[in-house]
């Protein structure tokens, strides 16, 4: 039986950890050559390792996805080294504005919520996509091959999250900027879906993971009472990118145990 996308070409930004991570290796090893992207480049060089090792292609590339011009560069490269992209993922993003440094999260209600934070969020989490998503998406009009575009949102773009209500409206654009994507380009033949993830084991909820009361009220929540991995959303694009899920456009597909449904 022939691999699920044996010969596509895959552009995923935050590749260097959890569902990036998780994703480009499923993809490789459904016969996708990856492009990695990530801010921390030593992490992506790993990811890219893992790919090898599947016998795919794989390139890692340091970007930050808010930057307009970089995210040009990353298409551009990665159109020079795999000869274009098939599917992409975006899922680079951040929780808070702390995210990543040591100290105070950033964590706090909308009412006293400093500008910069919110836009430090908004900036990756929202307008990094619509970047990525644009670049990527004049490269498939230009190929005329169609193809599938893949933003990770989360479950918060659907239900509030105090404490991070940047996060929650961040994801929540994401969302309709898919859907706003998908009836833009079906006449090119380009799908647009996002995926929106519940609690999921990763670095980005490693800190939540620590503070065991609040976990077990999160638990609580997820009619399966546990956390999903990174394998869980990884399966998700696949069924995205693959023909399987040719049919699919607009949609928003949510691995996460039954939070969403409440």
């Amino acid at each position: 039986m022939s691999l699920r996308l044996e010969g596509k070409n895959a552009l995923i930004t935050g590749g260097a950890s959890g569902i990036g991570r998780a994703t480009a290796v499923r993809f490789a090893e459904e016969g996708a050559n990856v492009f990695v992207a990530d801010r921390h480049l030593a992490a992506a060089e790993e990811t890219a390792a893992k790919v090898r090792a599947l016998g795919r292609k794989a390139v890692a590339h340091q970007v930050d996805t808010s930057a307009e011009k970089e995210v040009a560069a990353m298409v551009d490269r990665c159109v020079a080294e795999l000869g274009g992209v098939d599917v992409l993922v975006a899922a680079a993003g951040i929780s808070h504005a702390r995210y990543g440094e040591e100290g105070n999260p950033a964590m706090g209600p909308l009412a006293e919520k400093p500008l910069a934070d919110w836009k430090k969020v908004l900036s990756v989490n929202l307008d990094g996509v619509f970047l990525t998503d644009r670049e990527v998406a004049r490269v498939m009009i230009k190929a005329g091959k169609g193809g599938r575009i893949i933003n990770i949102s989360s479950g918060a773009a659907k239900l509030p999250t105090p404490g991070v209500g940047e996060y929650s409206v961040s994801k929540a654009g994401v969302w309709m900027l898919t859907k706003v994507l998908a009836v833009e380009l079906a006449p090119y033949g380009i799908t647009a879906n996002a995926i929106g993830p519940g609690f999921i084991n990763t670095p980005m909820t490693a800190n939540i993971q620590q503070a065991e009361g609040f976990m077990k009220q999160l638990i609580e929540r997820v009619p399966l009472k546990k956390m999903g991995e990174p394998i869980d959303v990884a399966n998700t694009a696949l069924f995205l990118a693959s023909e399987e899920g040719r049919y699919y456009t607009g949609s928003i597909l949510h691995p996460d145990g039954g939070v969403v449904m409440q």
